[in-house]
Order: structure tokens, then sequence, then C-alpha cells
């Protein structure tokens, strides 16, 4: 049996130190989400770095591990952790690194499904549609050859369709890092980050509150401790989060980029959304009040065509442009004089 350390660290996840290849630990620990890293040679959770301890996977771990007889100590440390820049660079590299290696893949499969789509179709050339003469002494070679040639079809098809998978991946990976700066993707995900901010300082108030109200014993202590430190650093990474993002928006600006908000419009005005218009009715603070047509395939929702007194909202991360009612008008007159 064996001395296994189960270890956690933002910076680093949660780990498993005291293993030795071949000892049964890791198919122990698969079902609770353990993978081995043959580059670096050791087990680990899976998607636990850069986050909170995930106490139930971890106390899993341990109970199946002590069942089997090994001792088990457990440390978690939630103070230790990277920057958001160094995680976020190092999830750039990572995609770049992963769109190589699937095209690398990718282009394997297709080299080898036309190779095999090739001679496929030379053995079936090479009898011009002639049938198996079942009573002649080349029946058998013939059926083999038709055998062989539909088994190469198939294979290519098959790898036709890993290669066009491992495409569609690389093609996405290698626009990772596009994506994610997308400022309309940032726009939604600050609005998440701060939301999530808010929420988990209510978290911290009421864990505090439930904390003095048994501040009596020092479990209660110990338990206060913990939480609070995993909070503070659920906090901090949130709040630097927040500022990066934010960062990127103003660079953005900065650059020409437009970042639509409420001042940008009044009630009257109207919002593009893709190739429709809406009526701006009300302008909020994250939203921008609509009102919904009766025929959907309308170009201009307004008054005219509005499905009775019922509205929508339209949030400015969506926005892609705006017109004046006077501007709406002269298009519209402009379109009626060339009909």
């Amino acid at each position: 049996m064996a001395d296994i350390t189960i270890t956690h660290t933002r910076a680093e996840g949660t780990l498993i130190n005291g293993s030795e290849p071949g000892d049964g630990i890791l198919e122990t620990l698969n079902p609770w989400g353990f993978r081995y890293a043959r580059t670096v040679g050791f087990i680990y959770l899976r998607g636990s770095r850069d986050r909170a301890a995930d106490m139930r996977r971890i106390r899993g771990a341990q109970a199946v591990l002590e069942a089997d007889g090994h001792t088990v100590t457990l440390s978690i440390d939630e103070t230790v952790r990277r920057s958001f820049q160094a995680a976020e660079t190092e999830r750039y590299q990572r995609a770049g690194e992963r769109a190589v290696r699937l095209d690398e893949r990718a282009d394997r499969l297709q080299e080898s499904s036309d190779t095999k789509w090739t001679e496929g179709r030379r053995i079936a050339a090479s009898y011009q549609g002639e049938p198996v003469k079942v009573d002649h002494h080349s029946a058998s070679k013939h059926l083999r050859e038709l055998g062989r040639a539909r088994k190469l079809f198939g294979q290519s098809v098959e790898e036709q369709r890993e290669a066009d998978r491992c495409r569609g991946l690389a093609d996405a990976a290698a626009t990772f890092e596009e994506g994610r700066k997308h400022v309309r993707t940032t726009l939604r995900r600050l609005d998440r980050l701060r939301a999530d901010k808010a929420q988990l300082e209510r978290q911290m108030e009421a864990t505090v509150q439930a904390a003095v109200q048994e501040a009596d014993t020092e479990q209660a202590v110990e338990t206060l401790v913990g939480d609070l430190a995993r909070l503070d650093a659920d906090h901090l990474d949130l709040c630097e989060q927040i500022a990066e993002w934010a960062g990127h928006i103003e660079q953005a600006e900065a650059d020409g980029a437009k970042v639509w908000r409420p001042d940008d419009f009044t009630p009257g005005d109207y919002v593009g959304l893709g190739g429709r218009w809406y009526l701006v009715l009300r302008v909020n603070s994250r939203s921008l009040t609509v009102p919904k047509s009766v025929d959907w395939r309308a170009r201009v929702y307004n008054r005219a065509n509005q499905l009775g007194k019922k509205t929508s909202t339209l949030p400015y991360d969506k926005v892609t442009g705006r017109m004046s009612c006077d501007e709406m008008a002269t298009q519209l007159e402009g379109e009626t004089a060339t009909a």
C-alpha cells in the first residue's frame, strides 16, 4: 500500500503524489475524473487548474483510496494562484498547438482516404462492371477483389469524415483567441462576470453572518477560515478577470471599435440587428425595448406592424447600427420611390 498525498492549488490544480505506474491507483481514480499526464508523469484531476478545489471529487478519491488500504493526506491551499493574464496566455498557446496538431492529423487522414479511394476505384475499374462467373476458376479472386474494394471505400469514407472533423476542430482552435477577444463576446462575458461577483459578495456576507452565530466552537472557526479563503480567492479571480476584460474593451474602443451604450439612443431612434431595424420604444441601462412584429419577415419593426402592445428587449452587445427617425423615414421614402 502507498502513502498518497492529494494536493490542490489554483496554480497547479489537483495532483496525486506518491503513485507509481502500474500500481492501480490511476484505474481506481478514473471514475472521479483523474487522468495521467504522460508528459510530466503524474495523475491530475482534469479541469481543476485555476479553479477552487472540487471537494466532492477529492473526498470521493480519498474514500476509494483509503478503502483499498492506501494512506491518504489532503493538502489544499486556495491562496496559491497564477495571474489571469498568465493563464489566458497559456490558453492561447495551447489552442495554437492544438490547431497545428489537428491540422497535421487531418492532412494524414485526407491523404490516406484519397489513397484508399483511388485504389478502390482502380480495383473496381479493372473489372469494368463484369459480373462474377460463379462456375469459373476466377470467381474466388473476383469476389475477394470486390470485397477488398468495398472495404477500401468504407475505410476511405470513415477517414474522410474524421479528417473533416479534425479540420473543423483545427479551425476552431486557430480562431480561439480571436473569438474570445471579440468585442460583443467580451461584453457578454463582462456582464456575466459582474453578476457572478455580486452573487459571490452576497455569499461572503452570508457566510460571515452564519459563522458569527456559531462562533462558539473551534470547528465553526476552522470552517469559516476555509470557506472565506476559498471565497476570497474566487473574488480575487473575478476582480482580475473583470479588470482585464474591461481593459480589453477600452483598448478596442481606442482602436476604433464601437461599443453601444444607453447614451447612443433616444426613444424614436431605430436600432440595427443584422439586416433588421427596430424602433426604440424605451432606453434601459442594459437593453433597448423594441416592438414585436406581426410579420417576422419584415425588415423594419415599428408601430405600424407591432403585434398589439407586445415588446421585447435587445441587449446592447447585439446592436449592429443606429438610425435616427428622420434617417429611417428618408430611407423608406427612397425605397418606395425606387419600387
